[in-house]
């Protein structure tokens, strides 16, 4: 009989535990004290009972950090969600918004399967600029209500909110009023006193969100404020939850659900940038969507709702020291603790407070700053940025990303199209030293050759560019005609084929066309064309356009070339 024998702890984990431990345990009970009231409010905002805010939390704290591609990237409700999960929840109610959730988890998961992180954070930051200030003048309007006291329904468009707050204001609370303008206050000002004081000691690392949640919840419990409560949170861990599915009822999600992901995805990628930016370390974007896919994939059977990693959340994990990973478990196992223990209390939280908490964090979203900075850079983004902003604010959120996609790609189409340029002869003379003496040696050449540098994407955006440049050249000129394309990156189908008809028209009138420089993709494109397998001779392909013209001089030889055609006066 062997009786077990104890093993040693790891090096691994000894070091952990020695170097990191601490660290991620402060990190992890501050950040969870940060994003309790989040969670709640965000919970509220959506539409939804404070206690999905609460599991959304704890789950999806739990699986972003394990799962994901960002060490300090924390995973939960966020402000930005809160809208378009509110205009699911008022068209397909909780089960509708479950299985919205769901069908987001799945599609960021393909994302990060297909290796298309990348692509997502190419989305232009006009787009995301105006985007983000349209959620937050939503959530802002969206909670004025609540910051007077008012118990009003929500309301999907901000121009019927206003209209009902209007209606309603007499009726404001003054108690709630002074809560939500004090939270505020103290998120805002709070700050600066506590870092310019040093008799705080540890109390300085406290969240001002927590002395706010304090005082407000104390001066309802001791004095009895008639305002309205958060309620009755339930103990306990949350149940496995299955909800209805049907093909119908997907057909009409697919869009929502497509917002949400990309949204999700879009925000997690932001925010792990920016943790990569304070701390000196590279993120993984498929890990991270992937991370993000498995968390709302497995939120709805726990009666979450959508999430993702939220900046404010992920930075405060970043300046409270977390290490590792580990930090994020913690903070969600700290809620799930709160929400074991201490949930009987929530019940005397103003949503007077939850709203200054929602105020604070829409105000932060504005970035008036970023709007400057567009508009003094290009007026076409800055176009993009106002529309964008408009259309968030003023219609619904799937039409604002449709349609402020449709403008970003239109601007990238007119800004591709101005990039291309074609240069004449004697302009491009001007930039090659070799050329210039290949010309000023033998005269002969420029009588004989055309050359024409063709610069930028040769696309079908282009194709008037060459036209209006090359097209009323070909009954005029000499019987040689060089292209350079060395500063040609791509070419599609409409490039290629408007080159060969170039060249086959040339070749009718008894000219040659030589190429130069190709780039190999392009090469490549080219040699997918029969026509142009047929027309271009391998002779005719050259390294550079000094090459090219001195495959002319050994044709012209020593006597002179006659012209075909008459030189233009």
């Amino acid at each position: 009989m062997h009786l077990p024998v104890f093993q040693m702890p790891s090096p691994d984990l000894r070091r952990y535990v020695k170097e990191s431990l601490t660290f991620d345990l402060k990190a992890g009970f501050i950040t969870a004290i940060v994003a309790l009231p989040l969670a709640i409010a965000f919970a509220i905002a959506s539409g939804v009972p404070p206690i999905m805010g609460l599991y959304t939390a704890v789950v999806a704290g739990v699986l972003g950090s394990s799962f994901g591609g960002s060490r300090f990237s924390i995973t939960g409700p966020t402000g930005a969600m809160t809208v378009i999960i509110l205009s699911v929840v008022n068209q397909f109610g909780v089960e509708g918004l479950l299985l919205a959730g769901f069908l987001a988890g799945l599609i960021q998961l393909a994302f990060g399967v297909m290796k298309i992180g990348q692509l997502v954070k190419f989305i232009p930051f006009p787009i995301v600029s105006g985007f983000t200030a349209g959620i937050g003048v939503i959530i802002f309007v969206g909670q004025i209500p609540n910051a007077l006291g008012l118990q009003l329904p929500p309301k999907e468009f901000v121009s019927e909110a206003l209209l009902q707050i209007a209606e309603h204001a007499g009726s404001a609370n003054p108690w709630a009023l002074g809560i939500a303008v004090g939270t505020v206050a103290m998120l805002t000002w709070l700050p600066k006193i506590m870092a310019s004081s040093h008799k705080l000691g540890p109390l300085k690392s406290l969240p001002p969100s927590l002395f706010a949640l304090f005082l407000s919840t104390a001066l309802v419990y001791f004095l009895a404020l008639p305002l309205p409560l958060v309620g009755d949170i339930p103990m306990g861990l949350p149940t496995l939850h299955l909800f209805p599915v049907n093909l119908d009822l997907i057909h009409d999600l697919l869009p929502s659900a497509l917002t949400i992901a990309l949204l999700g995805s879009i925000e997690a990628l932001l925010c792990a940038v920016v943790c990569d930016g304070m701390t000196n370390t590279k993120h993984d974007s498929n890990r991270e969507l992937i991370g993000q896919g498995i968390s709302n994939l497995f939120m709805p059977f726990f009666n979450g709702i959508p999430a993702t990693a939220a900046i404010a959340r992920s930075a405060v994990n970043v300046r409270e020291g977390a290490k590792t990973k580990l930090a994020g478990v913690i903070h969600a196992l700290i809620l799930l603790l709160i929400l074991l223990f201490f949930a009987p209390w929530a019940r005397f939280i103003p949503k007077a407070f939850l709203a200054g908490i929602l105020l604070f964090v829409s105000m932060r979203m504005i970035d008036l700053e970023e709007f400057k900075t567009i508009l003094h850079i290009s007026k076409s983004e800055a176009l993009v940025l106002f529309a964008t902003f408009g259309l968030t604010v003023f219609t619904n959120l799937v039409f604002a990303i449709q349609m402020g996609m449709t403008f970003a790609v239109f601007l990238l189409f007119i800004r591709l199209t101005q990039m291309a340029e074609i240069t004449s002869f004697e302009a491009y003379q001007g930039r090659n030293a070799k050329v210039a003496a290949m010309l000023e040696a033998n005269p002969r050449l420029k009588e004989n050759v055309e050359l024409y540098s063709i610069n930028g994407p040769f696309f079908f955006g282009a194709m008037h560019v060459f036209d209006s440049r090359l097209g009323t050249h070909l009954a005029l000129q000499a019987p040689y005609i060089v292209l350079r394309l060395r500063n040609v990156p791509l070419i599609d189908a409409s490039g290629v084929t408007r080159l060969a008809a170039f060249i086959a028209h040339a070749h009718k009138q008894g000219r040659t066309v030589l190429l130069a420089a190709v780039q190999p993709a392009v090469a490549e494109r080219l040699q997918h064309s029969p026509e142009y397998r047929e027309l271009v001779k391998a002779e005719h392909l050259f390294d550079s356009a000094d090459k090219a013209l001195e495959w002319v001089e050994k044709r012209l030889g020593g006597k002179p070339m006659p012209f075909i055609f008459p030189r233009r006066q």
